[in-house]
């Protein structure tokens, strides 16, 4: 018989929020993930409903589905017996709840979150606080940070292959007019709370910025950006931004949504990340989906290079057992090494400078970050 000491352990994770991500990846991954066990759903909505996804299933399909119980509130499953078996939560619910929830579990479980953190600088610097103070994990779902070529991009940096690091930029598009031009997606293009503004900037550039702010290492502090909005929804589609980082570093940061959509495999995502230091320059470019599109090169100033194909951004497939980001999180909350690279600061320092990025979009002025990200 096997040694029960050397089993692998399962790690019992809740899911907060039953909505199209939810039902399209989060919980099937879960099911299919041999190192996880989902012990529950939550979401106060008998009927979920989505633009995006207009065949979803209702609570009591999931119950029967996932044969777990569903709870329609938070406070509602803390109280229960599933969540003194629980290790773990994904919280995969609106951008304005995730504070609530957030600071609600903290300390309690692991925690993987649903990027952005939230819309509001005070409440990501109360996340941000709250996870120093914990002994649990606290993970953003940037999908695109727990990628291998990632983790060259940032080992290379780190051991200073390109020097110090002075200047990067950054072009982000995607072919989502569809979304943002659609007045139906409220929760897409319009503001709510203290937001300046909604549209490409939260709903895409919080993937783009947490990649370039972890692999660089770059604390931002202020902001000039311009945005041309749709006519439709008022929501932002083209945003263009210079931001000034505390060590003298710019970044220039480009995102658009404009890209002709044809099909979800052909209508990929653009990218271009360009990091320059003071001995050569790291490129990390090509279209999502599409590996054999681009991949890593690493040029010096003293005549060597580094090459190496493919291109693997953001991990969105639907199908197998989920995302590195999700192997991490199962990883941490079974109590094995990995590497958090999408933790509370980044994604603190991420809504920090797309509110200032609103901010200086409405007052044409230069804006300093509402907060600081690091003491």
């Amino acid at each position: 018989m096997p040694d029960p000491s050397t089993a692998r352990r399962c790690a019992h994770i809740a899911v907060v929020g039953a909505g199209w991500w939810s039902q399209g990846w989060h919980l099937p991954h879960l099911r299919r993930n041999v190192g996880a066990q989902i012990t529950a759903i939550v979401e106060p909505c008998e009927a979920p409903r989505s633009t995006l996804n207009p065949d979803l299933k209702t609570m009591k399909e999931l119950q029967e589905l996932y044969q777990v119980p569903v709870f329609k509130t938070f406070d509602e499953f803390l109280n229960s017996s599933e969540a003194k078996s629980t290790d773990g939560i994904i919280i995969a619910t609106s951008h304005a709840s995730h504070c609530e929830i957030g600071m609600k579990a903290i300390g309690k479980f692991h925690i993987l979150m649903e990027k952005p953190m939230t819309t509001d600088p005070q409440e990501a610097s109360r996340l941000l606080e709250a996870s120093l103070h914990s002994d649990r994990i606290f993970l953003l779902n940037n999908t695109a940070n727990f990628r291998p070529a990632t983790a060259k991009v940032h080992e290379l940096i780190q051991k200073g292959e390109i020097g110090t690091v002075r200047f990067a930029q950054c072009y982000f598009a995607a072919a989502l007019l569809w979304l943002f031009e659609n007045p139906e997606n409220v929760g897409w293009v319009k503001p709510s709370g203290v937001m300046q503004g909604n549209g490409f900037g939260w709903g895409q550039m919080s993937h783009s910025l947490a990649w370039l702010l972890f692999v660089a290492g770059l604390e931002p502090k202020s902001v000039f950006c311009s945005m041309m909005h749709s006519e439709k929804t008022g929501a932002d589609i083209f945003n263009s931004a210079i931001i000034h980082c505390t060590k003298g570093e710019v970044l220039s940061v480009q995102g658009t949504a404009s890209l002709p959509f044809s099909s979800y495999f052909e209508s990929t995502k653009h990218i271009d990340m360009r990091i320059f230091g003071s001995d050569g320059v790291i490129t990390y470019s090509g279209q999502d989906l599409h590996p054999e599109s681009g991949g890593l090169k690493l040029q010096r100033h003293n005549g060597t290079e580094l090459n190496l194909p493919g291109f693997y951004f953001e991990n969105y497939e639907a199908e197998g057992d989920g995302p590195e980001s999700l192997h991490a999180f199962i990883k941490g909350c079974n109590g094995e090494p990995f590497v958090n690279a999408a933790d509370a600061r980044i994604g603190c320092e991420v809504v920090a400078t797309l509110d200032a990025m609103y901010r200086s979009a409405k007052s044409g002025k230069l804006e300093p970050l509402a907060l600081a990200t690091r003491a």
